[in-house]
């Protein structure tokens, strides 16, 4: 059984690889079946919606890549308690369409078993996000 302390440097380890395109380093981290959520009206949010494993991870970044551009994604903070992490963050993304730049704060939560990632979640302030792809105030 890993320790909270293990799957604080697991979940750590997995954002900075998918950060530096090291797909196969964060493949070796998740479960096969891994759920990837990003909490939000796919209606507003293209990119919203839940996602199973490397592939869904993959369709998520492409799909966020279509109508969006990262400009900072950064962790300021995790903690870890039993099989949870949580990873507390800052977003600055330009929406293509509208050139609007929105930046928020994020939490991450990431669910550990047996030393792999079975889920993720992100909280984020989605009316924001929506705000800048749609082009409103």
């Amino acid at each position: 059984m890993s320790t909270p302390s293990d799957n604080l440097e697991l979940a750590t380890s997995f954002f900075a690889a998918l950060g530096a395109g090291d797909m196969e380093k964060a493949a070796a981290a998740i479960a096969d079946d891994m759920r990837w959520t990003y909490h939000g009206d796919p209606s507003q949010i293209p990119f919203a919606g839940t996602f199973t494993g490397m592939a869904g991870i993959g369709e998520f970044f492409g799909k966020f890549m279509e109508v969006a551009e990262p400009v900072e994604m950064a962790p300021t903070g995790s903690w870890a308690a039993e099989d949870k992490v949580f990873v507390r963050g800052i977003e600055k993304s330009k929406a293509k369409a509208s050139g609007k730049e929105y930046a928020v704060e994020w939490i991450h939560v990431y669910e550990v078993k047996d030393g792999k990632i079975v889920s993720f979640d992100e909280y984020i302030d989605t009316s924001a996000v929506a705000a800048a792809l749609s082009g409103s105030n």
